[in-house]
């Protein structure tokens, strides 16, 4: 259905970027993510026009990756193009910043949407709290903007509280895409065998959350033979 590609890309924009970014490659890693998501989303709009706002919101990003990109090429090449001096980019780092936030609103309400839809109500559920730490951390990131003159030294502590709550937005996320990659298929798809992903990470994901659901569905059937059995003993002693 396309969250495939979406968990990939989300995964590659949001994670990969920021580990290569010392390398100079972070705008290739978001131009990429960013490339796959939307490949996702225009397969996820077939299904649900919720995802459609997401969809557009990956074009701003796109030329924001684009730019970082050639950011990257003028300072390993010594260029010094007056496009990046310290004000544009700074500028640049704002609009990135707005462009992820409001992107990833777009996407977990889609995720909301479509969830509703199919009538899973624990992805709605935790789409919706996503989005609250995403709007947490966007109303956290724009007070740490704020001219040091209203806010003072204050923007010094939220530097931590803002990482942490980055990481957490991320993980949910990840988390969140995984579960719709293995609960939410096309119409008439339901009774059919999973089919491989093209990625092999995807794969052994999804073969291990099936080994532990299955263990953890012997168990629980082996404890309740075990309460009926306990039961219709202390039925028989009195």
């Amino acid at each position: 259905m396309g969250f495939g590609y979406l968990l990939l890309g989300y995964l590659v924009s949001f994670v990969l970027s920021l580990s290569v970014d010392r390398l100079g490659l972070g705008g290739l890693a978001e131009l990429l993510g960013y490339a796959m998501m939307l490949y996702g989303l225009l397969e996820l709009q077939r299904y649900q026009r919720a995802f459609v706002p997401a969809k557009w919101l990956t074009l701003p990003a796109l030329v924001c990756a684009v730019v970082r990109l050639v950011e990257a090429v003028d300072e390993l090449f010594l260029w010094d193009l007056p496009l990046f001096g310290d004000t544009p980019m700074l500028v640049l780092g704002w609009l990135e910043a707005l462009v992820a936030v409001v992107f990833q609103l777009a996407m977990l309400y889609g995720i909301r949407m479509i969830a509703t839809d199919v009538e899973l109500k624990h992805v709605a559920t935790k789409a919706l709290r996503n989005m609250l730490f995403v709007g947490m951390y966007g109303v956290l990131y724009a007070a740490a903007q704020l001219p040091s003159a209203w806010i003072g030294t204050v923007a010094v502590y939220l530097q931590w509280p803002l990482l942490l709550l980055q990481i957490v937005c991320i993980a949910l996320n990840l988390l969140l895409l995984l579960s719709c990659n293995k609960n939410i298929c096309a119409a008439g798809d339901e009774d059919q065998p999973r089919r491989p992903s093209r990625f092999g990470f995807i794969n052994r994901m999804n073969e291990t959350y099936e080994r532990n659901r299955q263990q953890n569905a012997e168990r629980a059937k082996r404890d309740a033979q075990e309460l009926v059995r306990r039961r219709r003993e202390r039925k028989k002693k009195k």
